[in-house]
This record gives structure tokens, C-alpha cells and sequence, in this order.
């Protein structure tokens, strides 16, 4: 696991593959019920990671959609989005599964409202980012900041010449390293969070095998991105 600073008052927690249970070719931190792994190694893995976090995790059901979910209440389920917003609820923490796009995550100062993103192409053409940072200062007046975990580059993110075309205005259009046209997802959610503190940490999912990646490996696990309140232990 790697594990950085969001905010003066939030962690953020990003999973690779080691250190589970589940077995090829999910092996071996698998977090995602929605690939094909058993049910009961998933759950012995999203139980591992919540002690290791220690706190309860808010899991999403992830469609590559726009919603935006704001909690305020004890829950471990967001629902169908593709954000979750948690404001005055540190016993639990957000989370985000990926296995190529970008998980984002989100934080206050104080680490009391945080978010967790995912962010492949159609979040960031949507412009999810922007309005996951915009729902954020609805319920807080402090400075917000944000980390990118491991996600598929810029240089290996291939696409259609028309999709590049078309992530041109958000500044997000790049070329692979063979040459062919790409996308750069940390570059546009960097234009769309205008001016928050962005941090990124971590490798090229596509480029790392510690680290799931679909483009890579087609049937394949999911990790996570998780948005921690901070304690002065946990760092």
C-alpha cells in the first residue's frame, strides 16, 4: 500500500494487488465484486483493508457516470455514483476502485469533508472533477486539496483520433510513446480543479505489474483509493 498526505487533516491510502487472498488472475488484493472473483475473498480483502485503515469504507457502485453523492449520515454503501462526498463522518472513509483510471481523492484542511473520485474518460469529458470540487465547497469554507493515485499515463493511454481530438480543449490530449494519438487524464483533471493543491503518487498501471491494470490484462482485480481523517498514529 502507499500512503500519502491529502490535506493537513486527511491520508490517502492507495491498494496494489499484493497482499490478499483472492487467486488468479485476481491475485491478489482483488477489491471489486463486479469481476468475476469470489465473493467471500473479496470480502476477506475489503476486510483487510478497513483494518489497515482503520476505519469502515464507503464503497461506490461505479458506472463511468456523473453523479455525485453527498453523505451525511452512517453508511457503507454510496449507491450507483461515480463521487462520493463524506462531510462530519470520520469514522468512515471513502473509496474509489480502479484499475487503469484515476483515482482521485479529495480533502478539506481540517480532513472533515473528503471525496473520492473515479475519473477514466467519460468522468473527465463530464468534468466530474470540477463539479466534485464545486459540491466540496458547498459544505466547507476551507482550502481543499487533492492526490491522483496510480492510473494508466498519458504515454500509454491509446485512443481514437477523435477522442484525442476531442480531450484537446480540456488539456488533456497527448501521444503515446509508439506514436499514436492518447489521453492524458492527471492533465485534465489538473486543468479542471483550477488551482486546488494536486498531488500525484504512484506509477503507470498499464506499465507496473504490482498494479491491476484492464488495458493490460483484460479480466483482472480492481484497488482502491481511500480518503482517511487523519490521526497522529496513522501517519
Amino acid at each position: 500500500m502507499l500512503t500519502c498526505r491529502i490535506s493537513p487533516g486527511a491520508v490517502a491510502v492507495f491498494t496494489d494487488r499484493t497482499g490478499g487472498v483472492s487467486r488468479p488472475p485476481w491475485d491478489s488484493l482483488n477489491l471489486a465484486l463486479h469481476v468475476g472473483d469470489t465473493t467471500a475473498d473479496v470480502a476477506e480483502n475489503r476486510s483487510r483493508l478497513e483494518r489497515a485503515v482503520g476505519a469502515r469504507i464507503v464503497w461506490m457502485d461505479q458506472v463511468h457516470g456523473t453523479d455525485v453523492r453527498v453523505l451525511r449520515g452512517e453508511t457503507e454503501s454510496a449507491g450507483e455514483c461515480d463521487a462520493v462526498v463524506l462531510e462530519a463522518l470520520d469514522g468512515l472513509a471513502p473509496a474509489v476502485l480502479v484499475a487503469d483510471c484515476v483515482p482521485l481523492l479529495l480533502a478539506d484542511t481540517t480532513g472533515g469533508v473528503r471525496a473520492a473520485v473515479h475519473v477514466g474518460r467519460a468522468g473527465l469529458f463530464a468534468g466530474l472533477p470540477e463539479r466534485v470540487a464545486a459540491e466540496m465547497r458547498t459544505v466547507t469554507d476551507a482550502p481543499l486539496h487533492a492526490v491522483a493515485g496510480p492510473h494508466i499515463c498519458g504515454r500509454c493511454y491509446e485512443v481514437s483520433a477523435a477522442l484525442a481530438e476531442q480531450a484537446g480543449p480540456l488539456g488533456a490530449r497527448s501521444t503515446t510513446r509508439w506514436g499514436t494519438p492518447a489521453i492524458d487524464l492527471l492533465a485534465g483533471i489538473r486543468r479542471q480543479l483550477d488551482g486546488i493543491p494536486l498531488t500525484h503518487v504512484g506509477t503507470c498501471t498499464h506499465e507496473d505489474s504490482r498494479l491491476y491494470s484492464y488495458r493490460r490484462d483484460g479480466t483482472t482485480g480492481r484497488m482502491a483509493g481511500v480518503a482517511v481523517r487523519d490521526t497522529p498514529s496513522r501517519m
